[in-house]
Formats: structure tokens, sequence, C-alpha cells
């Protein structure tokens, strides 16, 4: 035979044998019959079954499992509830293959059945427990998404004006006093009971407003900029003054009290609907 022709066969031989190629599951840490798997929609697993034993597989939480087909269902029990699967061998002589089908994927089983168990229990696979790298890595990113957003909410507000003063009751007075452009931060002291917020108009009568405590800073957010606000708890009434007022505050193109972060909302069935 030939050096080329030598070549060309060892080539077809290994290629052959990477066709070939079965995912065999790997002992488990903890227990060697509890395994796990990357899953890859291209492999094929590798599985024994022993009559009087089930194989438990754990899919992804939210799969469910849709159907089953394989070269020899009369020769199989398979069961299923939500992302657990399980097979278990109704006939000694199976030998096929199975593929498991949930919403989401596919999974492909070589499956061949033994009488007898190993004398050595740790070779048997009682569970496999399938990893997604992918989807791992996209609620990775994910999270640090959310965390970027919530930081950005949260960040500390840029004082663009301190020119605030107090008048009235000593024991409603804040221990600071700003806005950063839209809205208006008051903090008071740490055992001081919050009291209620009115805006003053220009007419001199009050408007409730809307605000929230922030949790990081302890500092009430008023949802917007005034040139007077009146704090009232019982019979005490104070002010908070804001001497550089020009205006109501800016408004916000982002939907959001954060330039950077920017607001987008999904359309309803029928919004979605009405484009078709």
């Amino acid at each position: 035979m030939s050096t080329v022709a030598k070549m060309i066969a060892v080539l077809l031989l290994a290629w052959g044998s990477a066709g070939l190629a079965e995912i065999r599951p790997a002992p488990g840490i903890t227990d060697p019959r509890v395994r796990e798997v990357v899953y890859d929609k291209d492999d094929v697993i590798r599985l024994t079954g022993y009559v009087g034993y089930q194989t438990h597989l754990r899919l992804a939480p939210d799969e469910q499992f849709i159907g089953v087909g394989a070269g020899d269902t009369g020769g199989l029990d398979i069961t299923a509830d939500g992302n657990d699967t399980w097979i278990k061998p109704k006939a000694v002589l199976v030998r096929t293959n199975i593929d498991v089908k949930t919403n989401l994927r596919v999974y492909h089983f070589d499956y061949e059945v033994k009488k007898d168990p190993p004398k050595n229990r740790n070779h048997m696979i009682y569970s496999i427990a399938f990893r997604y790298p992918n989807d791992e890595e996209s609620q990775r990113k994910d999270r640090a998404a959310r965390t970027n957003l919530r930081d950005k909410l949260h960040a500390a507000a840029y004082k663009a004006n301190r020119d605030y003063w107090y008048c009235g009751s000593p024991s409603m007075k804040p221990i600071e006093a700003y806005d950063d452009g839209i809205q208006t931060h008051i903090k008071f002291s740490a055992h001081a009971e919050y009291p209620a917020i009115f805006a003053e108009n220009e007419d001199q009568t009050e408007s409730l407003i809307n605000f929230h405590v922030d949790p990081d800073s302890e500092e009430v957010v008023v949802h917007r900029i005034a040139r007077r606000f009146i704090l009232r708890r019982g019979d005490l009434v104070g002010c908070v003054e804001n001497r550089q007022f020009t205006g109501g505050g800016k408004r916000m193109t982002s939907g959001t009290v954060k330039d950077d972060v920017i607001l987008k909302t999904q359309p309803t069935e029928n919004e979605a609907a009405g484009h078709e």
C-alpha cells in the first residue's frame, strides 16, 4: 500500500471514530452514581440501564417534558413530571436510541439494558443533572446588568443646588436639603418622625406631593422641585425654602430619574396585533 493510501486510511479511521463519539457521564464528586453532563444539542449520551433500576434525568428548571421517541418504545417505561424524567427498562434485551423532547431542547441517548447490575454499584448511573453553559453565561450577564441598573438608580444624587433654608418649628428642621435638578432630597435626623410634606403653590395653597425614602441614604426624595415645601406634624409647622428656584425641574426624556437609565415598555398583545 502506498504512503498516500495509508494516510487516507488513517484519516478515514480517525474521522469514523470521531463521528461515533459518545458522551459517557463522568462520576459525580459527592456520589459517583449521580452525574453531571454539559448539554450540547449535537451530543449522544451513552446510557446503560439495568432491570429493576430507573435512571433519573434532571433538566433545566424552565423545561417541560413534551414527548419521547425511541427505536424500541415497547421495552421502556418513560415518565416525566415538569423538568424531571425517569427511564426504566421493561425488558432485558433492549438496545435502542432515545430522543427526549422538551419545550426547549432535544436530548439524544444511546440506551442499552443489562440484566444484572455490576458488583460495584458506583459504576451505575442513578441520576444525570444537565448543565447549560450558554444559559449560565446569559444569566450571569443578566445579573450583571441588573446590578448595574440598580447601582445607577441608587447612585448618590448630584447636589446641583444646596441653597436651601429652613423656617418654623426647630423639632422638624432637616439636617440637609438639596436638589439634583430633578428631585428634592431632604434628610432628617436618624430618630426623627417624618412629617407630612406639601408643596406651596403660587396662590399660597398647598398640594400633597409624592416622595419615597431612599433605603441607603435614608433621605426623603421628593419627586419634584418647588420654591417652598411645607412640613406639618400635628400642630407643628415648618418650611423648606429653595432660594435658587427657577422652575419645576428638568424634564427627563429617558422616562426615569436618571439620564443614563432608559425606560422601555413592551407593547400589549392588543397593541402588537394592531400592527399586523
